[in-house]
């Protein structure tokens, strides 16, 4: 009989955990970033001190206050599932990297360009991945759904030309809306608003709705149980 313990299996985040994961970090940006300059105050008086945000600072005290909301959910994650969830995983790692060059640079264009830069990456490892035999998004699935390898095939290309197109689109729009800004200055830039609003609820609904697109592919490939009639 061997001696050696097997290490705790994890559970999966499902429910209230999953949504504070996901969308946790997210609404501390955006508690932040909206009613950063009126809780300052607040905030500081409690300790006794007196703390204010500068008009256009806005997006600092953001994403400072981000990092930190996104490596708890991170550490939470790992701890529940005992296991580390890759696109996690390399969504904080480009978090952290341009998170903090906007902070220590003084300067919100690595911030904006984050979205680009982890959609770009999300569609070039699953396109890589398909051309080298390799299929990341089922791996990513962790065993949820079980479909034949062509299945998987067609809903891998979907998702490498949404992320690619989500890319497409955050760069576009960033670029527009603060085309008139300065992005290391504290003035305020008009467009910058539209396009947190667009980062937090525009991509986070197209995306929800791409993926309920997806659910009759699913269905039709998912394994039938004895007695039921196949989807239509």
């Amino acid at each position: 009989m061997s001696n050696q313990t097997q290490a705790p299996k994890g559970e999966k985040l499902t429910g209230g955990a999953k949504l504070a994961v996901d969308m946790g970090p997210l609404g501390v940006f955006m508690i932040a970033y909206f009613l950063g300059r009126r809780l300052a105050p607040l905030v500081g008086g409690v300790f006794g001190q007196d703390w204010t945000i500068a008009e256009g600072d806005e997006m600092y005290l953001a994403v400072g206050l981000f990092m930190p909301a996104f490596l708890i959910a991170f550490v939470y994650s790992v701890w529940k599932e005992r296991r580390v969830a890759p696109m996690l995983l390399v969504t904080g790692v480009i978090v952290g990297v341009l998170g903090s060059l906007t902070l220590i640079l003084h300067n919100k264009t690595f911030f904006y360009m984050k979205p680009t830069i982890v959609y770009a990456l999300f569609s070039s490892v699953l396109t890589a991945g398909m051309m080298t035999g390799q299929n990341f998004l089922k791996i990513v699935f962790d065993g949820a759904l079980h479909m034949p390898d062509d299945a998987w095939k067609t809903l891998t290309k979907r998702y490498a030309i949404f992320f690619a197109v989500l890319a497409v689109a955050n760069e576009i729009a960033w670029r527009w809306l603060m085309r008139d800004c300065d992005l290391t200055g504290g003035v305020t830039c008009g467009g910058e608003k539209h396009w947190v609003n667009l980062k937090v609820f525009g991509f986070t609904i197209i995306s929800v709705i791409f993926t309920a697109f997806q659910a009759p592919l699913i269905a039709r490939h998912m394994p039938q149980e004895e007695g039921k009639p196949p989807a239509a």
